[in-house]
């Protein structure tokens, strides 16, 4: 009875709440099953570090903003036929990471870059990583809120600190100086931690000068994002699109025009 004590206060001590709340139930299971000292060490050991794992993966998910849940199981591959699968595969192995490989998904609006980004950043939350997902239009508003209140490194800090940050939807707007030399910051000091970066964009490579102010800083950019990087290219229609015509609703072409069944057709907008 005193070891039993002093085993139960010593896991009180040393805060592993999950196998003091299990003690009784395994030392009667290895009572039961006649199992060895070492075995009903292991089993409660095991207890114990499944049980920090779970509230790891749980704390970490309410840091990480992401959007929605998304798996790559869920991806409809075969709508997007330029994507290279296995390759896709591979990066949910999460080896990128301890490799310090950027990810870089570019493509047109619609086709699924978010989807990926949020999906093996789902599996690396399952694994106990510490992530974060961030818009960079929500980066530009939370920093100068931040700048606003006195505290203009916040936002780094915050950058910084996950073992993988996803930045989405970089393109849609021009970057001031300030958000530039921000992102410039973010992005070089992950590269000598070899901190991995998703990244998502709607603009090409030769377009980044369109984003950047500065052409000197977009090439120092770029130069340190795409070192240690894979990068996938996405082509084909919008899922948004595709659902709006498979529901026998038109979509608006360049022209202006409503298109149904691949024919320019007149547009009336409705009345309200």
């Amino acid at each position: 009875m005193l070891a039993y004590e002093s085993l139960r206060e010593s896991l009180n001590r040393l805060e592993m709440t999950a196998a003091e709340n299990a003690l009784d139930n395994v030392l009667e299971s290895a009572r039961t099953n006649e199992l060895s000292i070492l075995d009903t060490m292991d089993k409660l050991l095991r207890i114990e570090t499944e049980a920090r794992h779970e509230r790891r993966v749980l704390g970490n998910t309410r840091f990480a903003g992401l959007p929605y849940r998304r798996t790559l199981e869920e991806f409809e591959f075969s709508a997007q036929p330029s994507i290279d699968k296995e390759l896709i595969e591979r990066l949910g192995t999460l080896r990128f990471i301890e490799e310090g490989t950027n990810v870089i998904f570019l493509g047109p609006p619609g086709v699924g870059k978010t989807h990926l980004a949020v999906a093996i950043l789902l599996k690396a939350l399952n694994e106990g990583y510490r992530v974060l997902f961030i818009s960079m239009s929500t980066i530009i508003r939370k920093n100068a809120d931040y700048i606003r209140k006195g505290n203009p490194s916040r936002m780094l800090s915050n950058l910084i600190k996950p073992a993988v940050l996803v930045i989405d939807e970089i393109g849609y707007t021009p970057l001031d100086n300030e958000a530039a030399t921000l992102l410039f910051d973010v992005i070089d000091i992950r590269y000598r931690k070899r901190k991995p970066i998703i990244l998502t964009s709607n603009k090409s490579w030769g377009q980044w000068g369109e984003i950047i102010p500065d052409r000197v800083m977009a090439t120092a950019i770029l130069d340190r994002l795409l070192h240690y990087s894979v990068t996938i290219n996405i082509a084909g229609d919008s899922y948004r699109l595709r659902e709006h015509r498979e529901f026998g609703l038109g979509c608006i072409n360049r022209s202006g025009k409503e298109e149904r069944d691949g024919k320019s057709v007149a547009f009336k907008p409705t009345k309200l």
